[in-house]
């Protein structure tokens, strides 16, 4: 029997351009293919985006007007601010998630409300580690990029779609290894594809963008980061200058100062800025124009977090040597497809590799050849927009629609909602340490109320001298604490202090909430 949802809309969740997204170039050109398999329909936070003729956009804030459970759904997910409105999606109607980027911290800073929501996170990832990464972040405002490298935020994806693509045999066992076998059962490996580009040819793309036919272009692209790794390749074309060798630099994209400041970084290599060109940002036609008109394409990455690359598949599409490190998903790329580097001993080796290249115009071109074959085969786009179909098709089930409620706010010092308000009392707290307190009241989820009895103002006064930090100690990082304060002994106890009727005893009551997150 044919499976019903082929005959049903594929609803998609996704920026589109002219975001500066290269997500959202991504699913314009899987569109375009997919559409010749199913009608889609698009869902955006830009109603006037650009998308292939005979798309639908709708804006998204409107998809329950018209979403089903039985709507099979595909969301593209990416970390960065453009993704914000394809979570929520998520959470409101699951489907299936094209899983770009394999650390989602960043995309939760930006749709966090509350940072402690973010510590739950941590927490539920790693307990001990999140623990201490959270607290220096929220108590001392010291956020690390050992952050983004331990906390993937990844987990609420896993629970809440029916399916999961990703794009190396990399990322899906980086998942596994970190979450388990179960929770990655979901997970398909469909490749990025490569996409045909504007330009075939190296002279009319050298036209266009104004570039001299007999230079030797080496040629970078995208954000300016960290992890590109430039100061490698600055320290190898450095000496491959002085070696006598000419080349230009092209950098097609723009720079990020904050994390690589490759402006002010040349400027201290005068011989390589002279032959260096920064674009900054440049259309999707002017990128594949730049990939087209270089003979070397440069792509380091390290540390890698199990991305890929855009540029490197066009750059495979095009026929372009290419030049990559031998980390994470880039050791899945051929080795007769690309030049793969090491990441110990770079430089070095970067610079015997592309001296070899730079001088011999016929190796650089079999390289390219074998490239365009791998891009062709391997990564045709026709091919990965029926894996896409047919993932859908497989996971796609009748579901309930989630309501996403609608946080409401308290007067301070008092719990959303006093109906459900956990409670904890604790007597003789004095006798407790941090870890014991935390041990009594772990298991808190959502509005609390904690409260610590002395048997006096004065067992309270000692308490905190000897033990300060208490409610910080006491409470993880992924707690709001919105009040706290002293309670009359109630009658009708038993006390231990000396006064039988304990008049003296008094309660700590802690009001606060808990985001989120069970040991």
């Amino acid at each position: 029997m044919a499976n019903p949802s082929l005959h049903k809309d594929l609803n998609w969740f996704t920026p589109l351009p002219p975001a500066r997204n290269g997500i959202a170039d991504y699913a314009y050109m899987l569109l375009e293919e997919l559409r010749q398999i199913r009608s889609c329909v698009v869902y955006c936070d830009d109603v006037l985006a650009t998308a292939p003729a005979g798309i639908e956009i709708r804006d998204q804030a409107q998809a329950f007007r018209f979403l089903s459970p039985d709507s099979p759904i595909l969301h593209q997910i990416g970390n960065n601010g453009g993704h914000v409105f394809v979570l929520e999606a998520l959470r409101r109607h699951a489907g299936v998630v094209s899983l770009h980027d394999l650390c989602l911290l960043y995309l939760y800073e930006l749709c966090s409300p509350r940072l402690e929501s973010i510590m739950a996170g941590m927490l539920s990832q790693n307990p001990a580690l999140g623990d201490v990464f959270g607290r220096q972040w929220k108590e001392n405002r010291l956020k690390t990029q050992a952050n983004y490298v331990l906390f993937d935020m990844v987990g609420e994806i896993l629970s809440l779609a029916d399916g999961i693509v990703v794009h190396s045999h990399y990322a899906l066992n980086k998942l596994r290894a970190t979450y388990g076998t179960n929770a990655t059962s979901k997970i398909a490996v469909i490749p990025h594809f490569a996409p045909s580009l504007k330009y075939t040819s190296r002279l009319d793309a050298r036209r266009r963008l104004g570039l001299p036919a007999d230079e030797t272009i080496v040629l970078t692209s995208g954000f300016a980061t960290r992890a590109k790794r430039f100061d490698w390749l600055i320290d190898a074309l450095e000496v491959l200058l002085q070696r006598g060798i000419p080349f230009r630099w092209i950098h097609a994209g723009e720079e990020r100062p904050a994390e690589f400041p490759l402006r002010e970084i040349l400027e201290r290599h005068p011989l390589l800025r002279q032959v260096s060109t920064i674009t900054g940002y440049v259309s999707e036609s002017d990128l594949d124009a730049y990939i087209v008109a270089a003979d070397i394409v440069v792509n380091l990455r390290f540390p890698s977090v199990g991305e890929s690359s855009g540029t490197l598949a066009r750059a495979f599409s095009a026929g372009r040597c290419c030049i990559v490190n031998d980390t994470a998903a880039y050791t899945e790329i051929p080795r007769e497809a690309a030049v793969h580097i090491p990441i110990f001993d770079t430089v070095p080796a970067l610079i015997r590799a592309m001296e070899a290249l730079l001088r011999d115009t016929a190796l650089r071109a079999l390289f390219g050849e074998r490239a365009q074959h791998y891009a062709r085969n391997a990564l045709s786009l026709r091919t990965v927009a029926r894996q896409y179909s047919d993932v859908v098709d497989a996971v796609h089930r009748p579901r309930p629609m989630r309501a996403t409620p609608s946080p409401r706010r308290s007067p301070k010092g008092q719990p959303s909602s006093r109906a459900t308000v956990a409670r904890v009392e604790i007597d003789k707290a004095a006798q407790l340490d941090a870890s014991e307190l935390r041990r009594r009241i772990s298991g808190i989820d959502g509005a609390f109320e904690a409260i610590l009895w002395f048997d006096s103002a004065d067992d309270v006064a000692r308490y905190s001298l000897d033990a300060p930090g208490l409610l910080q100690g006491a409470f993880g990082p992924h707690v709001t604490i919105e009040t706290v304060r002293f309670l009359p002994r109630p009658s009708g106890r038993n006390w231990s202090s000396d006064r039988a009727d304990g008049s003296d005893a008094v309660g700590l009551s802690i009001l606060g909430r808990a985001h989120g997150w069970r040991p």
